[in-house]
């Protein structure tokens, strides 16, 4: 793909996917123009990035009409689909594609992507640290944090690239493959960015559907939904399962992962050897371990890594002990069903400190969790009301609405007693008070932290 003196349209700044792609177009010599929604005083942090950068700029709407005349679109992604700009450029037939896609046609390493409604970003840390101890250069990146673009096109056929990959990733896929794919799980999610569940489940499936009949896609038996993509793909598939044996994949027996990817039935590790706990995560322990079996990790370090291995931040992270409450940043949990998860942790005497922006989804099932665990539910955000109706409908009323997280640390502080469980678990994304659940997360820790003493 040559890029030199091409036009080429970035659509959104935003993540840093929009600036490494900048930086790469900027690297093939092509002429850039960068459109974002935002007015120019918004972007300056993005801006002073690509200060040494040539390109043209247009903020406040896409209204730039030389935009049409791109050779190449490259859509960041946090940017709808459907936006007016993206609607006309398909219409004249301009190739518009994402930053994966990008980052695909200039790659020579092999890919591992793993997606899935919850679990992607602990699967993904987790295989990046069982695979440090290859012998070849590992690069970890995707909807994680690094943009694939910054490393995947400096690597070699002998490398590997590590990707955990989100449904808007996926939107503007069109070459774009992995050698394995793993899929950990679909649940409602983002359904204020797909049209319904149904858009949302393809989107996650492109990541099957894309393979070829020398790659692999492991799958979560256990998932009805995850289960049948099997139907879809031309790939290898190999299932894991937690519930059930399965032949010729990685599933738990008599509180053992078993390994029978050659039918031998090989006790690996047991369950309680492992340094994450909860029924989840030892989904996306087994998808990972099927994954790095595959990948030739010697057994007895992928063994080690996996005792050792205790988790990621703001994903059930215990970080303080106060007067015998112990407090955890579940601020990953962006929606029901890892809060669910988060909750389902526990077994009873837990405050829990839940919503956030608004996605469209349904409370329903994760406010049937409350009434035989949460012994206090403080609730902030959009989502506030929605969730007392939920939990109003199962006779539930030992509620409180906050305006703050600080306000919601103190509460809790104030309403638990030794031996109880104050978990952060929203359910819900963060950006109607905060730039990120990272954000959320800390300003939540450090709350906690201020108490101390008090």
């Amino acid at each position: 793909m040559n890029l030199e003196n091409k036009l080429v349209t970035v659509v959104g700044l935003g993540m840093r996917t929009g600036i490494e792609v900048v930086k790469f177009l900027a690297q093939k010599n092509a002429k850039i123009i960068i459109t974002d929604a935002k007015e120019e005083n918004e972007l300056t942090e993005e801006l002073d990035a690509l200060e040494e950068y040539e390109f043209q700029l247009d903020v406040g709407g896409h209204s730039l009409e030389l935009i049409l005349e791109s050779d190449l679109i490259v859509v960041s992604p946090g940017v709808p689909a459907d936006i007016p700009l993206l609607q006309q450029a398909e219409e004249k037939e301009i190739e518009i594609i994402g930053e994966i896609e990008l980052a695909y046609r200039f790659a020579s390493a092999p890919l591992v992507g793993i997606t899935g409604t919850n679990g992607k970003t602990t699967a993904t840390t987790l295989l990046g640290e069982i695979t440090e101890d290859l012998n070849r250069n590992v690069t970890v990146g995707g909807n994680i944090g690094r943009a694939l673009i910054k490393d995947l096109p400096n690597l070699e056929e002998e490398d590997l690239a590590i990707a955990e990959i989100s449904s808007f990733q996926l939107e503007w896929v069109k070459k774009f493959k992995t050698k394995i794919s793993v899929v950990l799980n679909i649940t409602p999610d983002h359904l204020n960015r797909h049209a319904d569940f149904d858009e949302y489940i393809n989107a996650k499936k492109r990541l099957v559907t894309q393979q070829q009949e020398d790659d692999y896609a492991i799958l979560n038996y256990d998932d009805q939904i995850v289960r049948n993509f099997a139907d879809d793909t031309k790939a290898e598939v190999i299932f894991f399962s937690r519930k059930e044996k399965v032949e010729g994949g990685v599933f738990v027996k008599d509180g053992w992962i078993i390994n029978d990817l050659d039918y031998q039935g090989e006790q690996l590790i047991a369950v309680d050897d492992l340094g994450l706990v909860g029924p989840h995560n030892l989904e996306n322990i087994l998808a990972v371990v099927t994954c790095a079996l595959l990948l030739g990790i010697a057994k007895e370090d992928l063994i080690a890594t996996l005792k050792s291995f205790t988790g990621i931040e703001h994903r059930l992270e215990k970080f303080a002990t106060i007067e015998g409450v112990t407090y955890i940043n579940d601020s990953k949990a962006t929606n029901p069903a890892a809060a669910i998860k988060g909750l389902q942790s526990f077994s009873d005497s837990v405050i829990l400190i839940a919503g956030g922006m608004d996605k469209n989804s349904d409370f329903a099932d994760f406010a049937s969790e409350i009434p035989q665990r949460v012994k206090s539910l403080l609730l902030l955000g959009e989502t506030a009301p929605e969730i007392e109706a939920e939990v109003k409908k199962l006779n539930y009323n030992n509620f409180l609405h906050v305006d703050s997280i600080a306000e919601a640390a103190e509460k809790a502080y104030t309403l638990a007693e030794e031996g109880d469980v104050v978990l952060l678990s929203p359910a819900c994304a963060s950006w109607d008070m905060f730039s990120s659940y990272k954000e959320r997360g800390n300003l939540f820790k450090a709350a906690v932290n201020n108490l101390r003493g008090k």
